[in-house]
């Protein structure tokens, strides 16, 4: 346990060089310790963590904020912003707790928000709870050390929310339109009866003004958390914190008002919330801009393990979105591919009915896989993963028609009928994560540790795996 002594000894410490260190040392030893724990999703150094926040690119450098609740003298605090760094989005250096609930407005915790770059300096809004939706308030912090220490000042009131049932503040995506900042808040129209996306303006970032609920056409469900209307392919997705439902549609600046052109389509079916898309950074086709979206993988909490301490949830694999086929296209950072070794390929084969083939070159805990299929006469057909001898384990599925799943999550449409299935497999101890046509969804394993095969599978019909190429997998923090 000494790292984790060494860890909490430094936990509200500024020094960023002494903070890392015992932040790094706690991960690999937690990651040698505990076979759930996984080694290229980025999770808490311990204990809990939630939303992707503020994430930015500035001058070279990501920054990953994220809802985290760190352990200070024996006692898991009120939720913070925890704070890393990465020059690649694979390899992160964990800097100190960014923001702690240290005032009046924010006493119950930092909660959710976004950074933007103003006057060259790290910025950020975020919600400060105080007593749930009944009382928040809209904090301004800002960096003059970029990023490692901030200062705060309250800008908006809880006597200024939309009605009596929507916060004034509650997690917030920023932007600018000529010389107005605006922001996008989650909550619920009069009476509660329809969520909402609630739009304010402000010249200087401390005054704010109401202006409308830019969604009244779309009627779903009774509130709307984290709200994010993103610019894509001369078009504009609406996504929001109510499961994970996106609309792409238009946005009128002037009237202040989004109009879908499509039906509502999720995400991710998965274990999946808290989209953050946020980032946009220069590494697209010929450096042009390219948008990046972080998320929750709600995979809850794992079996404990003797003499490791508890830590729960993670984040999914950063995502690259565009607007293809009319909806959301999301695609695994392909800088992940860095973490690779060991590969594996796999010749053309029929896969027989009910009767799963071992794929005995690929088995880990750790992997990457992209699996191409032909249906033929099954019903469904893909992958095991975390199997043993007898072919239990998580399945990875298309069906006969123009579905896609994992064992245990929702399914999606997405595929012609006879076209080819690709799956695109992330396999990272406690959780999985399939890539399959545009569309992503995130699964929680907590398999024994002897689980380690891979098998193709085919129901009540025969299918052909035609290509397999695999990978194991390293650490991001080696």
């Amino acid at each position: 346990m000494a790292p984790v002594d060494a860890y909490r000894a430094v936990v509200t410490s500024k020094d960023k060089s002494t903070y890392a260190k015992a932040a790094l040392d706690l991960r690999r030893w937690m990651i040698k310790s505990d076979p759930y724990r996984p080694i290229f999703h980025f999770t808490g150094p311990e204990s809990w963590i939630n939303d992707p926040n503020g994430v930015i690119y500035h001058n070279g450098t990501y920054h990953l904020f994220y809802q985290y609740d760190p352990i200070v003298q024996g006692k898991r605090s009120k939720r913070c912003w925890g704070h890393a760094v990465s020059k690649d989005l694979v390899h992160w250096e964990d800097w100190p707790v960014a923001l702690w609930p240290d005032t009046q407005f924010d006493k119950d915790g930092v909660y959710s928000g976004n950074s933007f770059i103003h006057e060259g300096k790290i910025t950020a809004l975020y919600t400060g709870n105080v007593s749930g939706h009944n009382e928040t308030y809209g904090m301004l912090a800002w960096s003059e050390d970029g990023g490692l220490t901030f200062r705060k000042k309250m800008v908006m009131p809880n006597s200024q929310r939309p009605n009596a049932r929507s916060p004034v503040h509650w997690d917030a995506q920023i932007w600018k339109e000529g010389d107005a900042w605006c922001q996008l808040i989650g909550g619920t129209t009069e009476g509660g009866k329809q969520g909402a996306a609630w739009l304010w303006k402000s010249t200087d970032l401390e005054n704010w003004k109401l202006q409308r609920n830019i969604a009244p056409s779309i009627q779903y469900k009774g509130y709307w958390e984290l709200p994010y209307l993103v610019p894509l392919n001369g078009r504009h997705v609406l996504l929001v914190g109510a499961g994970n439902p996106y609309w792409i549609g238009s946005y009128d600046a002037k009237t202040m008002e989004f109009t879908p052109q499509t039906p509502v389509r999720s995400v991710d079916t998965g274990h999946y919330y808290s989209f953050n898309p946020h980032m946009v950074d220069d590494k697209g086709p010929n450096g042009s801009e390219r948008r990046i979206m972080h998320g929750w993988a709600t995979i809850g909490r794992p079996p404990k393990v003797d003499g490791v301490p508890y830590w729960e949830q993670a984040h999914s694999i950063p995502r690259v979105i565009t607007i293809k086929d009319d909806r959301l296209w999301q695609e695994p950072i392909p800088e992940l591919q860095c973490l690779r070794y060991d590969r594996q390929c796999g010749t053309s084969q029929v896969i027989p009915p009910n009767k799963p083939v071992p794929l005995s070159s690929v088995h880990g805990d750790a992997l990457e896989i992209v699996a191409t299929f032909e249906r033929g006469t099954a019903k469904r057909c893909g992958l095991i993963v975390r199997a043993n001898n007898q072919g239990e384990g998580t399945k990875i599925w298309v069906s006969a028609g123009d579905m896609f799943g994992i064992e245990g999550c929702g399914n999606t449409h997405f595929l012609k009928e006879n076209d080819p299935a690709v799956l695109h497999v992330f396999v990272d101890r406690g959780v999985i994560e399939v890539y399959c046509n545009g569309v992503a969804v995130t699964h929680k394993s907590f398999a024994p540790a002897d689980r380690i095969g891979v098998m193709a599978f085919s129901d009540e019909g025969e299918a052909t795996l035609k290509s397999l190429e695999a990978w194991k997998m390293k650490s991001m923090w080696e």
